[in-house]
């Protein structure tokens, strides 16, 4: 699949992939920052922002992509940088294929499937709770974003959760409200999403030798301190760091911490 993507700077290509309802216009701030030292190129991955749409939603579609997206590009080698749905596309994408990946950066997500995780059940009920929001929501009824948002108060209590979702809607030729992402197929394939990175045997000994960085919102749940020993054995080079004061988007909540920490990282033989 061909995706959509933007570029901006040169230097070392550094990939960077958006999260579950996220697209490539989440991550224009931070792109712009470090292009002074990358060739940072973002997209949006299928589904998603103005990427084509597919039946199909799972990790290893949505890796292939990105490899495809490489060697179109003509990129032998890159740093990569995932970001939660993002972030599990990376690990697939640097299991499949080391060589081709520089060193790893995950924001804020674990290789765990967090559906299947004592605790973790508030996580996927969140996540059940905007799927169904979406689903249900005709936007052919509302004239304005602000009708939109409020009509998923009830289930998405989070304000800045309800306008994050709301960059996900477009109006068409008509003047009319419309998806951009494909919300249908996305809530199919939610199982898909929360799953963890079984397949890759990471549980069962297998190991990724590349330099990662894990990072953590201080107040996210998605990174618990239980599941450092099984990062580190999936990941022997990783390292894991903790942005103070964020929750699971700390590139936006404290983005000078955030930069700091990842251009450390990528800066470093």
């Amino acid at each position: 699949m061909k995706l959509y993507f933007r570029e901006t700077g040169q230097g070392f290509p550094l990939i960077i992939l958006h999260g579950l309802y996220g697209s490539s216009d989440n991550w224009l701030t931070i792109a712009r920052e470090l292009s002074v030292n990358f060739r940072v190129i973002v997209p949006d991955l299928r589904n998603h922002g103005r990427s084509p749409h597919s039946s199909e939603q799972s990790y290893p579609a949505m890796a292939a992509d990105v490899l495809e997206l490489m060697d179109d590009l003509a990129i032998g080698q890159c740093f990569v940088m995932g970001h939660s749905m993002g972030g599990k596309t990376a690990m697939y994408l640097a299991s499949g294929v080391p060589r081709k990946i520089a060193k790893l950066v995950i924001v804020d997500i674990s290789p765990l499937n967090y559906s299947m995780l004592t605790g973790y059940s508030p996580l996927a009920l969140e996540h059940l709770n905007i799927a169904d929001a979406l689903l249900h929501t005709d936007l052919q009824q509302y004239a304005r974003r602000k009708d939109v948002e409020q009509s998923w108060a009830a289930k998405i209590p989070e304000t800045n959760t309800r306008r994050f979702l709301l960059k996900n809607i477009q109006r068409d030729d008509r003047n009319h409200y419309t998806w951009r992402i494909n919300i249908r197929i996305i809530v199919q394939n939610l199982p898909n999403i929360l799953n963890g990175m079984d397949d890759l045997g990471l549980d069962n000994g297998n190991r990724v030798e590349i330099p990662a960085l894990f990072v953590k919102g201080e107040r996210s749940p998605y990174i618990h301190p239980e599941i450092y020993p099984f990062i580190r054995r999936a990941f022997p080079n990783a390292q894991i760091v903790t942005i103070p004061e964020a929750g699971h988007w700390p590139h936006v909540e404290k983005p000078d911490i955030f930069l700091n920490e990842l251009i450390r990282f990528l800066s470093t033989n």
